[in-house]
């Protein structure tokens, strides 16, 4: 089977306030017990699933940041890697990493631990739109960690930016893309703040400590990152990514054509392309599930051929391939693809090209969640509220 396998290192120099994914303070870290907990995950895993998982064809090491843990916990967790699978196949082997703490011995761990590729976690490249983000590193200590990347050999790096965030200016983040460009950076993600509730930056917000952009600004924005990108020749190949020719992300387009892969670690979901589960989020629970000799697996359930559908039809809209009406669309009666199509194209937000695919423009693509729901709901010719409008839906924009 060909697949992705993801593992999830929860822990962080620093927590950011906007971040609401699985992840603990460094200073709280048991290194030594995660990876032994990882250990024990594959060996259940493995029976239970009956050995599907044993040959990846890409690896994503995410977190959390798996660069802040010391040079020997990196390189045993890389070695169990290298010893736990047949790695003969893979293709992409990704680790994320952030600036701080990123140093020449690490970059030499992960490289010779069989690494290819790194994402860069720099956000911003304004001192004032860090701060807000809660970043400890600053633009110049950024660059710096790109440079040190290629010095130690790394040519396949993606940075990861963000854009509508209090503090942030038009002309900063331009300048900080220009930059970025110049310095061949080959491939860039890029998504908007989302404030998600139950984080420290969504209550500042709340009480109207921090002013956060608008969505017309948040477009404007995105239509800055989408000119100077691809006048730059990358390719807009997702809502959220660019990348020049050959650099794309192999293991997320993996997520995004719903092909299977497997989530070691807490928090970590998993597709065997019919069933959808996810582990505990809790790490105090995930170490004891997985310790007392239990797969830490919840929420497994079967998808029905109405999910899965939408769920292809959902993800395709974020790729600039778009779908494909034979086999996206074929329950959708001739009437109702007709209406959804016209008001799409009124907005600007779909093109049929090549005969048979209908493809987001760069704008369909900001509006993705929209064209989605709006197919799954219309049946009419668009009425008084006209087609879709570019800075409608950025607070539906999902992350990629």
């Amino acid at each position: 089977m060909e697949y992705g396998l993801y593992i999830h290192l929860p822990y962080c120099r620093s927590i950011c306030p906007y971040c609401d994914f699985v992840k603990a303070p460094l200073h709280h870290a048991e290194p030594e017990r995660l990876l032994a907990a990882l250990v024990r995950e594959w060996e259940r895993a493995q029976p239970a699933d009956g050995g599907a998982w044993s040959r990846p064809r890409t690896i994503y090491v995410g977190g959390g940041t798996p660069t802040a843990l010391s040079p020997a916990a990196l390189g045993r967790f890389l070695a169990w890697i290298r010893g736990a699978w047949d790695l003969s196949r893979v293709r992409e082997f990704t680790v994320e990493a952030n600036p701080e703490g990123l140093t020449p011995e690490k970059l030499s761990i992960l490289f010779e631990g069989g690494v290819g590729r790194l994402s860069l976690g720099v956000q911003s490249l304004e001192a004032a739109a860090l701060r807000s983000l809660g970043r400890i590193h600053t633009a110049e200590s950024a660059l710096r960690a790109l440079a040190l990347t290629r010095r130690a050999g790394f040519r396949n790096v993606s940075i990861d930016l963000m854009y509508g965030v209090p503090g942030e200016t038009a002309e900063g983040f331009r300048a900080g893309l220009r930059r970025l460009v110049g310095l061949g950076v080959p491939h860039v993600s890029a998504y908007p703040l989302q404030l998600e509730e139950g984080t420290p930056l969504h209550a500042k917000a709340e009480r109207g400590a921090v002013t956060v952009p608008g969505e017309e600004e948040v477009f404007r924005r995105y239509e800055d990152l989408v000119a100077i990108l691809t006048g730059a020749g990358y390719r807009h190949y997702e809502v959220s990514n660019f990348a020049l020719p050959g650099y794309r992300s192999r293991h997320n387009e993996g997520y995004w054509t719903r092909r299977p892969y497997l989530g070691l670690g807490p928090g970590a979901h998993s597709f065997d392309g019919r069933s959808r589960w996810r582990n505990e989020e809790s790490i105090p629970r995930y170490f004891d599930r997985v310790e007392s000799g239990e797969l830490p697996r919840v929420e497994q359930r079967v998808l029905s051929e109405t999910e899965a559908s939408e769920e292809a039809i959902f993800l395709g809209l974020r790729r600039a391939r778009g779908l494909r009406v034979s086999r996206h669309l074929a329950r959708f009666s001739d009437a109702k693809i007709a209406a959804w199509r016209l008001w799409a194209e009124e907005g600007h937000a779909v093109q049929a090209s090549p005969p048979g695919r209908l493809r987001p423009s760069d704008q369909g693509l900001f509006l993705a969640h929209d064209l989605a729901s709006e197919l799954f709901a219309r049946t009419d010719p668009p009425g008084p509220g006209g087609p879709p409008q570019g800075a409608a839906v950025s607070s539906h924009t999902p992350s990629a």
